[in-house]
């Protein structure tokens, strides 16, 4: 008779990409809607006349929840539930509860592969390769595979690597063939599911590496896509048109944005000016320089500096926290809130200068009307089209997101590598730089280097003043300090018209150095985790324990 395989729903560790192991964490709200969707699928089986009469679990909270969720859906209880610890996460030793992108790019993609997928590899103070296929391969030989032969249809309930396991041992596959296998949560999967796995062709492990380089490698891969921009387009000077800058701009910044806000369970975004209080002793010493500068630049330079200054988050923001180890949810707050309530501010600011003697910006709100409409409209599709678009995914197929945002959310991270290569061979004069271009360029590369190193010393000192917690913490220095540079680009793009000024000098100028400000915010924060890194002497593993539950009684859940 068939088994069936099941990785428990979306845990509060994958939501927050963070390694779990042995770690007891819960289910999220889409885990649970995902366990929900699960026992749909297997209380179908039951109705077409395939009764499940055992349910074998992991001795985990969330692999417990998942497998009650299924069988109190069930027509007819099981005859018998197992809770044993032979099918627990792997114990992934120092890296438990650890960010996974944080690890991922402090030892390395080699360093990686063979710490997890290599069948010699084993985490420091965790469990090898070996142990936990030997004790997978016993589980199926030993008690899965008599009550298959005897007739009996069995549901297993585990974990990421354990049914990865489960599906070496049905296919017969030499642990050799082993790679990441992606199986997502909740999936109901057959034995035979378990073999096209193992055996699918060799380029979708391929594609599984591709997604690990990007997610280790992204800030580099950013800021060589923007230096390579530059020089593609003095070597071809074309002239990109605003509005296919623009459009390209802002369909790329959809993609990333769908994948984070395909993370996103909507109560995360309930109060979101909570986000801008926790802010505001950085925010207003910036919003107030921004707005003088617009008041009183009286050039478009120092103006469009204001605007610099007035800006939100980059829509960036929250891949950058999932990748650095912050709170992320915070970061999807704020910068939701943020990109919302920061152009009513720009409006009063702009209204403002008319009743005062003596003010003549060169912005004025004619002007910037254009601006403005580029605004909304690169907000509305790079941000609320693909954010509604990813949360109606999430209420009408919890497993396929849930798939979606674990396998697939390294191309929300690639979409930035051609971001940064439009924007710089846009910016950069078709005509070549001249002598006075090029000198030009390196005053404002300065100037805006000084003006982000200034914001990232006040946030510093700000966090130093007044600790937050290391994922509160990293989320206030990545959205204070990287302002949505794709926008203001778009803005300054449009505004050429209607000053008689093409601002793209000083745009490439600032693009290329919030590339590279990037990568050197990386290079700090994985300092940082590789000094608080420490490997410790492993433990020694406790016996295994079996537990049998009658399947008439009803356990405490």
């Amino acid at each position: 008779m068939p088994l069936l395989f099941l990785r428990h729903g979306e845990s509060q560790a994958n939501e927050q990409n963070r390694f779990a192991g042995r770690l007891d964490t819960p289910l999220t709200a889409l885990g649970s809607r995902q366990a929900d969707q699960a026992a749909e699928r297997v209380a179908a089986l039951a109705a077409s006349g395939v009764r499940i009469e055992e349910v074998h679990m992991s001795t985990l909270q969330r692999a417990r929840q998942t497998a009650w969720t299924i069988i109190d859906r069930l027509p007819q209880p099981p005859d018998r539930i197992t809770v044993d610890e032979a099918l627990t996460e792997r114990d992934f030793g120092v890296y438990s509860g650890r960010n996974k992108s944080l690890v991922k790019k402090t030892i390395g993609f080699a360093g990686y592969t063979e710490a997890f997928h290599s069948p010699t590899g084993r985490p420091p103070g965790g469990e090898s390769w070996r142990e936990m296929y030997d004790r997978v391969a016993a589980y199926y030989e030993d008690v899965l595979l008599p009550a298959s032969r005897a007739g009996r249809t069995v549901l297993v309930v585990a974990h990421k690597y354990v049914v990865e396991m489960f599906a070496l041992v049905v296919a017969d596959a030499s642990p050799d063939t082993y790679r990441d296998f992606k199986i997502p949560n909740a999936r109901p999967l057959s034995e035979q599911d378990l073999r096209r796995a193992v055996a699918a062709p060799a380029a979708a492990g391929l594609v599984n590496d591709l997604g690990e380089i990007v997610e280790i490698r992204l800030p580099l891969l950013v800021a060589t896509a923007a230096a390579t921009g530059v020089a593609v387009q003095l070597a071809l000077g074309i002239q990109v048109p605003a509005t296919v800058f623009t459009t390209a701009l802002t369909a790329l910044l959809a993609v990333g944005s769908f994948f984070a806000m395909l993370r996103v369970d909507p109560p995360t975004l309930r109060r979101p000016l909570s986000s801008l209080r926790a802010a505001w002793p950085l925010l207003l010493p910036r919003l107030a320089l921004g707005l003088v500068l617009i008041w009183a630049g009286h050039s478009l330079p120092l103006e469009l500096a204001g605007l610099f200054l007035l800006l939100p988050p980059a829509l960036i923001a929250p891949t950058l926290s999932l990748l650095w180890g912050g709170d992320y949810f915070f970061a999807v707050r704020h910068t939701v809130a943020a990109s919302l309530a920061l152009p009513a501010l720009l409006l009063t600011g702009l209204a403002l200068p008319l009743s005062l003697p003596g003010t003549a910006p060169t912005l004025t709100l004619g002007r910037l009307e254009p601006a403005l409409l580029a605004y909304a409209a690169v907000l509305l599709a790079a941000l609320v089209l693909p954010g509604v678009g990813a949360q109606a995914l999430r209420r009408r197929d919890p497993i396929r997101a849930g798939a979606l945002s674990t396998n697939w959310n390294w191309l929300g991270g690639l979409a930035l590598v051609p971001v940064a290569g439009l924007a710089t061979f846009a910016l950069t004069p078709p005509t070549g730089l001249t002598a006075h271009t090029a000198i030009r360029l390196l005053l404002v590369m300065s100037a805006a280097a000084a003006a982000l190193t200034a914001l990232r010393l006040l946030t510093t000192l700000f966090l130093r003043l007044r600790p937050h917690g290391t994922g509160l913490g990293r989320d206030l220095f990545i959205t204070q300090n990287t302002p949505n540079v794709f926008l203001w680009l778009a803005m300054t793009a449009v505004l050429a018209p209607t000053t008689g000024h093409r601002p793209s000098v000083i745009g490439l100028g600032v693009a290329l150095v919030f590339f590279f400000a990037v990568y050197t915010d990386e290079r700090i924060f994985l300092h940082a985790h590789r000094h608080d890194l420490s490997p410790s002497v492993p433990e020694a593993p406790e016996t295994r324990k079996t537990r049998t539950i009658p399947g008439l009684l009803t356990p405490g859940k």
